[in-house]
């Protein structure tokens, strides 16, 4: 009841702030920017030490993927008109490394590393397929290009998360293990999703692309019932099979 409320009240702010090419470009440049971000060097490390030809092939797809869609997200960008830049504050996979001490600096050195760093992605990418669709449904009708783009890129996320598993089954010691670091890494990275999605919601309120003066009340109040809600926004995933998320 809770995910749905919180898909609701998602939807109902995502569609606000795309209407205008300004509130487009800032979400755009957000996900251009989790594209190219710290993960190209887990997919550096890995490649040293994956011992898989095969698993070697899904990191160099995978990585190939994700400077693909960058571009893609960025050639929507730009046809906004406006111009946009994410503040690093409001950086997800920033927030995510930080709770965890710096993990994208410390080097894959076994086969323990490689698993850790494939759930982390793995985790990541969960967000991706259940955010993906609702950031579709918002932009559909007032810019269907870049709902289109998000629709594909969802296809190569959902082909991702196959990979996620495979690398890391293959590096765990067994199941208890890699379901250990799954659960930890899925607490984690919902604690900091909401915190940068309050962030995120405060500063574009403030910066005025949810509207100005009283037009922005609204977004406020419902950003103070998106900060009160309880439990962690953790995805299906973390449930058992994926449900649908669109």
């Amino acid at each position: 009841m809770l995910d749905a409320l919180r898909s609701r009240m998602n939807l109902a702010f995502t569609r606000r702030l795309v209407r205008s090419p300004e509130g487009r470009a800032h979400l755009l440049s957000q996900l251009a920017e989790a594209e190219s971000s710290g993960e190209a060097r887990i997919f550096d490390q890995a490649l040293a030490r994956v011992d898989d030809p095969e698993l070697a092939r899904m990191i160099e797809k995978h990585r190939a993927d994700e400077l693909r869609h960058e571009a893609l997200f960025r050639d929507r960008l730009a046809r906004t008109g406006a111009t946009a830049e994410v503040p690093r504050e409001l950086r997800l996979i920033d927030r995510i490394d930080a709770a965890l001490g710096g993990f994208l600096a410390r080097p894959i050195a076994s086969a323990h590393g490689v698993m850790e760093a494939y759930v982390l992605l793995q985790v990541v990418e969960e967000r991706a397929v259940t955010q993906m669709p609702l950031l579709a449904q918002a932009l559909r009708e007032v810019d269907p290009g870049s709902a289109a783009t998000l629709d594909a890129v969802l296809a190569d996320e959902e082909r991702h998360l196959k990979y996620c598993r495979a690398i890391s089954r293959r590096y765990a010691a067994g199941e208890e293990e890699l379901a250990a670091a799954l659960a930890g890494f899925r607490e984690v990275e919902a604690r900091a999703f909401r915190e940068n999605q309050i962030a995120n919601g405060a500063w574009v309120i403030d910066h005025g692309l949810m509207g100005r003066g009283a037009g922005s009340l609204p977004w406020r109040l419902l950003l103070a019932a998106a900060r009160s809600l309880p439990d962690l926004p953790l995805t299906p995933f973390a449930a058992g099979p994926r449900v649908a998320t669109a």
